[in-house]
């Protein structure tokens, strides 16, 4: 009887709270309406859609054994286990880029929107590059994203990519919309159409759209306006506006009023980071307002950043200038080349002084005597003589922590200021997505299968984003400070959802297996902080295990 009995033991994770999340959005049933199936399937499409997109949000290394891994948290059937091959991830795929993508993404982030209570007042986009493998040439037929090289921001100029723009809420930076691009389209040329998109999703004008400096183009920026959107941009440094600023600051001492204190993000014990914000006293060349804005903590890394770039400078033109140089254009391209790479060649004034070495040779061999006679032989070089522009490094340093917001909107300098400042916690998305999720480089057989890949990826981003936002939502409303799910129960004060699932990662069902059948099932015990995070998700404990 006894050598019939096993216990085999299951890793079940946090595939509840994926689960759950998953059904009150409703994605299976979006897939199961909008994605297109064949009868021939042994595994329906919309169910293949669901679990690769589970499968991306809670395993480090997603696609990799899935149907296995499917089998073990009971989303196939063990005579569906085999079906789950890479050939049905890839059809299912193909199916999903061959459905009308804009209304189901349409559809989930609306469901997602109403549900969750979301604002959408304010929306911050960015965009990265998702580098790939592989040569890609079927996309013409597809009519799908091009592959291509670009200004690769993985630092891959090796590899083809494609461009990935997010747009995110201010709510808790929820996603709202994503767009592919070709890999050498630039952001200046996206954003009107995004802009548009995201007028007919939230179903107005009037929300404050906020970007990087590729926003601020002419045709955008007056766009939008005519448009009646509001936005808010920085200037780039290449826009007249900013020398201008740049020449007044030395005659004129700007009214700066104080508007953030904050504690330094670097330590505790550091003086506190400041804002001080200025309206210009002329407008952008469009019209519309600038506000100057002065960072205790740049003003810092400006002057740092400045002075290590001419110390490197001036320890390479030494050693430049230790050497002799016969030709005149080889001496100037080595300082050149410093000064370009460490950006310094305003603070140099630098020429090429000409040296003559002189010195005699005897006309014959042999021992000298009163009847030798000499030659004078003159060596010519070339030698760098430098000095600092103690003017030029002046003018700077008045800039030192200075940058430009551009916007539309009328309100406080303050309001903008911290509205702005939200755009880095888009950033957090794509580090989800590339270092987390693990998205690149990408391997398919493709481009339309990446396009389909890329948005369930979308989706997962969405549905761990809201994942975060109740947790954090939940613990401002109950006035918990922190909860301990750091390693030796540190407390952490802004769980995010890698965090939180992760604290599950290790649950199991430990099945008592009979005669090859499963007899009874005991499933492990939750712990304090596992219960606590349920209760932040309003999850019921009680339903945990039981899907």
């Amino acid at each position: 009887m006894n050598q019939d009995l096993d216990i085999k033991a299951v890793r079940l994770g946090a595939i509840s709270i994926v689960d759950h999340y998953i059904n009150t959005l409703c994605i299976e049933n979006l897939f199961q309406n909008g994605v297109p199936e064949d009868p021939r399937d042994k595994i329906p499409v919309w169910k293949t859609l669901g679990i690769i997109l589970r499968n991306i949000i809670l395993e480090r290394y997603p696609l990799y054994q899935i149907g296995e891994w499917a089998l073990h948290r009971n989303l196939l059937f063990n005579s569906e286990k085999d079906s789950m091959t890479d050939d049905r991830i890839g059809r299912a795929l193909d199916r999903l880029f061959r459905s009308d993508r804009a209304t189901l993404l349409t559809k989930l982030v609306l469901k997602a929107i109403t549900t969750y209570d979301i604002e959408v007042n304010r929306v911050h986009n960015d965009s990265t590059t998702i580098s790939l493998h592989g040569d890609y040439k079927k996309y013409e037929e597809l009519k799908a994203v091009k592959p291509r090289r670009g200004i690769n921001k993985d630092h891959r100029p090796d590899l083809k990519q494609i461009i990935f723009s997010l747009t995110t809420s201010a709510d808790g930076a929820i996603p709202l919309y994503f767009k592919l691009w070709d890999g050498n389209t630039t952001d200046d040329t996206t954003h009107i159409r995004n802009w548009n998109n995201l007028r007919l999703l939230v179903g107005r004008a009037d929300f404050i759209y906020v970007a990087d400096s590729k926003l601020c183009v002419r045709e955008t920026l007056i766009y939008i306006d005519t448009e009646g959107g509001l936005f808010i941009t920085v200037l780039p440094e290449t826009r007249s506006e900013i020398k201008r600023f740049k020449n007044w600051i030395q005659e004129n001492s700007p009214p700066w009023h104080l508007t953030i204190k904050e504690p330094n993000p670097r330590g505790k014990d550091l003086p506190e980071r400041q804002y001080w914000t200025f309206d210009s006293p002329f407008a952008s060349s469009e019209g519309f307002r600038i506000v100057w804005v002065k960072s205790s903590l740049k003003q810092i890394e400006d002057e740092q950043s400045r002075t290590r770039r001419i110390d490197a400078t001036e320890t390479e033109l030494k050693e430049i200038a230790s050497k002799k140089y016969r030709n005149q254009q080889k001496l100037e391209s080595a300082v050149k080349t410093v000064l370009e790479y460490y950006k310094t060649s305003n603070y140099f004034d630098w020429k090429i002084a000409v040296q003559v070495e002189e010195h005699y040779k005897q006309d014959r061999r042999g021992r000298p005597g009163e009847q030798s006679t000499y030659r004078k032989i003159e060596n010519t070089y070339y030698e760098l003589v430098w000095c600092q522009n103690a003017d030029q490094i002046l003018f700077d340093s008045r800039y030192d922590g200075i940058f430009p917001l551009i916007t539309n909107l009328k309100n406080d300098a303050a309001s903008i200021l911290n509205s702005y400042k939200f755009q880095p916690r888009l950033e957090k998305r794509f580090e989800q997505l590339k270092s987390v999720y693990d998205v690149a480089p990408v391997f398919l057989q493709n481009t339309g299968r990446i396009e389909g890949l890329l948005f369930l990826y979308f989706a997962a981003i969405l549905v761990t984003a809201l994942i975060e936002r109740t947790v954090r939502t939940t613990m401002a409303k109950k006035l918990i400070e922190a909860i301990p799910i750091y390693p030796e129960d540190r407390e952490c004060k802004f769980p995010t959802a890698n965090k939180v699932l992760e604290l599950f990662s290790d649950v199991r069902l430990q099945h008592i297996i009979m005669s090859g059948k499963i007899v009874k099932t005991i499933p492990d015990n939750l712990s304090d902080k596992q219960k606590l995070l349920l209760q932040l998700l309003d999850i019921d404990v009680s339903k945990f295990f039981h899907r």
